[in-house]
């Protein structure tokens, strides 16, 4: 019942505009059909946090020639004119002076990337809640069943003449058949590889069969457990 996934070869994880960068070697895209995007959704969902993208901080030059600084040639060239130009400058520099050197400082990791982890954690904590509840639903074997007999209806009708009322006709059917209990102990035979005159031993130990279902049922019951409440909530909303 446990979901395999090989994350172990994820070392470190960032994420960028189109995927991520894992082990600051391997680039992969953001796309659930990708393997190793899978697995790093499981990376993430195991108690690891992803790097956030780069942020390029730009500097005072960058700043000063960008959208939000000095006016084109033509423009600057009106200013002169009506001898606003130089207050323009000035302000520019004000704005975004020499000291900022610019630089990469990394952002926060996208929520998108974090919602897609916990997406697929919720898919995978409720198909095992339900493989869990439908072993647990299974009898022992050490105890087996009984027979359930339901009346139900054949699909004829017949007319009652002291109601006065048409009605079903019913029959009863097995819906579900008797087993009996395994025997809660079977006998061994073991034999000596190494000495074939050697007298077998036998031994008597619980039933295997037995041992495996108890141990199915203690793992679906464990896993039960261990399912978050608002997991279950909505898990049993639709069903």
């Amino acid at each position: 019942m446990n979901n395999e996934s090989n994350t172990a070869w994820i070392i470190s994880c960032k994420t960028q505009e189109s995927g991520y960068l894992v082990n600051g070697t391997m680039s992969v895209p953001n796309d659930p059909a990708n393997r190793h995007y899978q697995e790093i959704l499981d990376w993430i969902n195991e108690g690891n946090t992803p790097t956030g993208p780069d942020v390029i901080e730009p500097d005072y030059v960058a700043l000063r020639t960008g959208p939000d600084g000095y006016a084109s040639t033509g423009e600057q060239l009106g200013m002169v004119a009506d001898g606003t130009q130089a207050a323009h400058v000035e302000d520019v520099k004000t704005r975004f002076p020499k000291t900022i050197t610019g630089g990469t400082t990394i952002g926060d990791v996208p929520q998108d990337v974090l919602d897609a982890a916990a997406a697929k954690l919720f898919s995978q904590q409720t198909s095992a809640y339900a493989t869990a509840k439908a072993r647990l639903a299974q009898y022992l074997l050490s105890a087996g069943r009984s027979r359930v007999v339901e009346s139900q209806a054949t699909g004829e009708k017949i007319y009652n003449e002291e109601t006065f009322d048409v009605e079903d006709v019913m029959t009863d059917v097995i819906t579900q058949t008797a087993v009996e209990p395994l025997a809660a102990t079977v006998k061994v035979t073991t034999y000596d590889p190494n000495d074939p005159e050697a007298k077998p031993t036998t031994e008597t130990v619980t039933n295997p069969l037995i041992v495996v279902d108890v141990a199915e049922r203690a793992e679906a019951q464990a896993t039960v457990d261990a399912t978050p409440a608002g997991v279950i909530s909505l898990y049993n909303e639709s069903t």
